[in-house]
């Protein structure tokens, strides 16, 4: 993806940032949750970051692979899938089994592959898995520190596409113990935004042009 169309899809995301539901049955497991439907539907104007997942995939290539690092609950999944093309795969993954937001549609898709006990950080099945410069879109969402980020970006890297988009949530730092902002300053990216206002806050959001 090129700089032009990343800053639109960021923009467009702004002016709306709501999912525009290609199928929205696929929110019926969470639709009637009154915690997290708050989040996937950008109730509280603050996780906008969901529709950004969306409409980013769907201006990937038709045959792009997309990666998430993280999955708990599962919104970010339901984000991705919605805009998914016929082509496109999606691994999701996480050390912890917790999609309880993701009916059988999505669990039964073969373009999906849930990983729910491959830990990011596993540099040797990263290897098995993924061909070096494949990966079109990841989104890194696990452990909230600098030194976690750093590390899974040192493991995944050789895997992204040279016009890869990488997403980081959690960048600014709100709570203690949360450094991931210190990657966000470091990481020597010349197209890096900020979209912490709209996206996610007051946690932060970072999207990245490799």
């Amino acid at each position: 993806m090129n700089n032009t169309t990343l800053e639109k899809i960021i923009s467009d995301t702004q002016s709306s940032p709501y999912i525009k539901w290609n199928d929205e049955s696929l929110a019926d497991l969470i639709r009637n949750d009154n915690v997290y439907n708050v989040f996937i539907f950008n109730k509280d104007g603050n996780h906008g970051y969901f529709s950004l997942l969306n409409r980013t995939t769907a201006n990937l290539d038709d045959d792009a692979i997309i990666v998430e690092l993280g999955n708990r609950e599962g919104l970010g999944i339901l984000s991705v899938y919605d805009a998914m093309k016929e082509n496109q795969t999606f691994y999701t993954l996480d050390i912890v089994n917790d999609i309880r937001f993701i009916g059988d549609k999505i669990r039964n898709d073969d373009r999906v592959k849930i990983l729910n006990d491959f830990d990011a950080l596993d540099s040797e099945r990263v290897k098995r898995e993924f061909k070096e410069k494949s990966i079109s879109l990841i989104f890194m969402d696990t452990i909230h520190t600098y030194e976690q980020l750093k590390a899974e970006y040192e493991v995944w890297g050789p895997y992204l596409k040279d016009d890869c988009i990488i997403m980081v949530d959690d960048i600014r730092p709100s709570m203690p113990g949360r450094t991931k902002w210190q990657w966000h300053v470091e990481t020597p990216f010349s197209q890096k935004y900020d979209v912490t206002e709209w996206a996610h806050n007051d946690t932060g959001y970072g999207v990245y042009l490799k």
